[in-house]
């Protein structure tokens, strides 16, 4: 029997307080400059004894702007720790190896920015500047809309694409006890709609339409300039170009 999966309780139970400590320091480092400027402004206050009214305003002013400090520092941040964690290794490998631990330990990088502020950064520069750092090739002009997004290096989009509200791009599925990882590509101007959901290995062609709430599975190859819909998706249209 494969020594991760006989283990594999303690060995998630280790890596779970591992992920902790880290994420601790990394979400440290990000709020220190925030906090850092906050205190020391707050003090500012206390010496020219404003009234109190203004120093109640000027805590809750100064806490939201340590936290917006914090969204422009840990996009930063979080892309330097792919030294130790560089993407998702493409292929079909056990869900107890070494390289599911690495697809793991890449994917925990982004979820720390979902889940503490990504919706905050979405249809912003920020949110494609993260995500090319995490790996992922993008073209220009790209709008992104959604958070829910994984294993960012095996992603492609074209110039003038839009992801919509709450897609998502999904590069990996459990099969069983088989982790299958495969690049996604969506070309340019493509549109994809509203919490449409686009599984590993699809190829979306330039200037295709993917209605809202589709499904496309696993391999789907949708042509240019064709129009799909439908749970799982299928071709409804085509476009006149």
């Amino acid at each position: 029997m494969n020594y991760l999966k006989r283990f594999a309780t303690p060995i998630q139970t280790i890596m779970t307080f591992g992920l902790f400590i880290q994420i601790s320091i990394i979400a440290g480092l990000a709020a220190t400059p925030g906090v850092f400027v906050a205190i020391k402004i707050y003090e500012w206050s206390l010496i020219f004894n404003v009234p109190e009214i203004v120093r109640i305003f000027s805590i809750c002013f100064l806490s939201l702007m340590a936290y917006f400090s914090y969204i422009l520092c840990v996009i930063i941040i979080i892309p330097l720790m792919r030294v130790f964690s560089p993407g998702s290794p493409e292929g079909r490998y056990p869900v107890y190896s070494s390289k599911a631990i690495k697809w793991a330990s890449y994917n925990a990088l982004i979820l720390m920015v979902r889940f503490t502020c990504m919706n905050f950064i979405k249809v912003t520069p920020f949110i494609n500047l993260f995500f090319r750092l995490m790996g992922m090739k993008l073209g220009k002009r790209v709008q992104i809309n959604s958070p829910i997004i994984g294993d960012s290096n095996l992603i492609t989009i074209g110039d003038d694409t839009v992801i919509g509200g709450d897609v998502t791009l999904t590069p990996h599925v459990v099969e069983g006890d088989i982790l299958v990882v495969e690049r996604i590509h969506i070309g340019s101007r493509v549109s994809v709609g509203l919490m449409s959901v686009v599984m590993p290995g699809c190829q979306i062609g330039d200037d295709a339409t993917i209605a809202a709430n589709t499904v496309l599975k696993k391999g789907s190859i949708v042509a240019p300039g064709e129009i799909w819909a439908g749970v799982p998706g299928r071709k409804i249209g085509e476009k006149t170009i």
